[in-house]
């Protein structure tokens, strides 16, 4: 029986349409920031966010409500695997 291969956080959020690596950046940052607390309007404007993704982007990142959700399951998995612990070493 083949092992069934998981998914990554992209391809889960996107359905295997692989963003470009600036529009992962910004996503990322915007996941980030969510984490901290940050509302999503928020973050939106930031500048880092409105130098790196085009007015259109950032209509759709705040029109999908998956990304929301995909901040709080892609946190959920690193606090889970260790990832964000702050006494662990760096790979």
């Amino acid at each position: 029986m083949p092992e069934e291969r998981k998914r990554s956080f992209w391809d889960r959020l996107f359905g295997g349409n692989q963003p470009s690596a600036r529009e992962e950046r910004v996503i990322e940052y915007i996941i980030h920031r969510l984490g901290e607390g940050a509302h999503l309007g928020d973050v939106v404007q930031e500048e880092y966010v409105r130098r790196n993704a085009t007015p259109l982007e950032i209509e759709e990142i705040c029109a999908d409500p998956r990304l929301v959700e995909a901040a709080r399951e892609h946190l959920r998995e690193d606090f889970g695997s260790g990832e964000l612990d702050p006494h662990r070493r760096p790979r």
